[in-house]
């Protein structure tokens, strides 16, 4: 589950006196007593903050300031609904530090992707159930239209997948992009003639205005573990967050299954659904259809780690071979 990724971005790493600068008025100059790196992560820098009054998160955003401005919004919005972090501070001006940074509230928890390997029989479903409900609640948020939010989260640039947007979106990453340089040119030649088959599904994806996460899977989900009792201690990283279809969190939490994850697609969607979330015909297939152009879009990159372009490489195979002839 993106193992062994390569980073997008370097880690932006100030020193303590420099942090301390950043958050003041916040957190007074000399209450940091302990700081450290937190893993995960490719693009941002997330560094653990300890102070005389407890433990909160410190991101920063290496050249997305529209990124963190979506976080800072979604995670208002979803406050009290969601777990989600808490923004206790933010500053996007760039003055007192070269990169625009936010503050968020500590959240207790392990990730889902450790969860779903352990070796309890029980946990990963309950936690499956558990994340299913939760993106019911936050599907249940909708917009007037689909499309990329802009301040206060509305909506500037309208988008809305059809047969037509997919093809251009999948030639954008392949042919005019550098999907074919890093995936080479018989594997992007066979991933457009597939997407060109199957780009008519794409006419009833069903509604496309729910609010997106866009980047939801195990590693973006916090599991609280209380003995046998589990919970969902947050949902993190909200800075791809726009208005469009289910199908694409559907699709990017299921992209494992099969593959490192077994077992999860079934208390997964039929909690959804027991949630009130929607799923139209053929859910499953057009879920990896509208994955495939979210693989494509990570290989669409000038400079792509082997790591990362050989795990793509996989799963794109994978979907072709798996549902080549539905």
């Amino acid at each position: 589950m993106k193992a062994g990724w390569e980073r997008t971005n370097n880690q932006i790493i100030p020193p303590v006196s420099a942090i301390e600068e950043m958050l003041y008025p916040f957190i007074k100059k000399g209450s940091i007593t302990h700081h450290e790196v937190l893993a995960g992560g490719l693009n941002n820098t997330n560094i653990k903050i300890v102070t005389g009054n407890g433990q909160c998160v410190l991101r920063i955003f290496s050249n997305h300031i529209k990124g963190i401005k979506t976080e800072k919004e979604v995670l208002n919005l979803l406050a009290g609904m969601i777990p989600v972090p808490e923004v206790l501070f933010s500053d996007f001006s760039c003055g007192k530090f070269p990169y625009p940074f936010i503050l968020l509230s500590w959240k207790n928890g392990r990730p889902l992707s450790e969860v779903l390997q352990g070796g309890d029989e029980d946990r990963p479903d309950k936690a499956a159930a558990l994340v299913g409900g939760l993106l019911a609640s936050i599907h249940s948020i909708t917009f007037p239209q689909s499309g990329l939010f802009t301040e206060q989260l509305v909506i500037g640039e309208q988008f809305r997948l059809n047969p037509d947007t997919y093809m251009d979106m999948i030639r954008g990453s392949l042919v005019e992009g550098f999907g074919k340089k890093h995936l080479g040119p018989a594997l992007s030649m066979r991933i457009c003639t597939y997407a060109e088959d199957h780009a008519h599904l794409m006419v009833d994806l069903g509604e496309q205005n729910s609010l997106i996460h866009s980047d939801f899977n195990p590693l973006n989900i916090l599991v609280d573990e209380d003995g046998s009792d589990i919970s969902i201690s947050a949902i993190l990283d909200w800075e791809y967050a726009f208005s469009g279809t289910p199908l694409i969190d559907i699709g990017n939490m299921l992209r494992y299954e099969g593959v490192s994850t077994s077992g999860l697609e079934d208390p997964f969607i039929e909690s959804y659904l027991n949630h009130g979330g929607s799923l139209p015909d053929q859910w499953l297939l057009k879920s990896k259809l509208v994955d495939l152009l979210a693989l494509c879009d990570l290989a669409n990159r000038k400079e792509c780690g082997e790591v990362r372009i050989r795990d793509i490489r996989r799963l794109i195979s994978l979907t072709l071979e798996k549902w080549g002839n539905d």
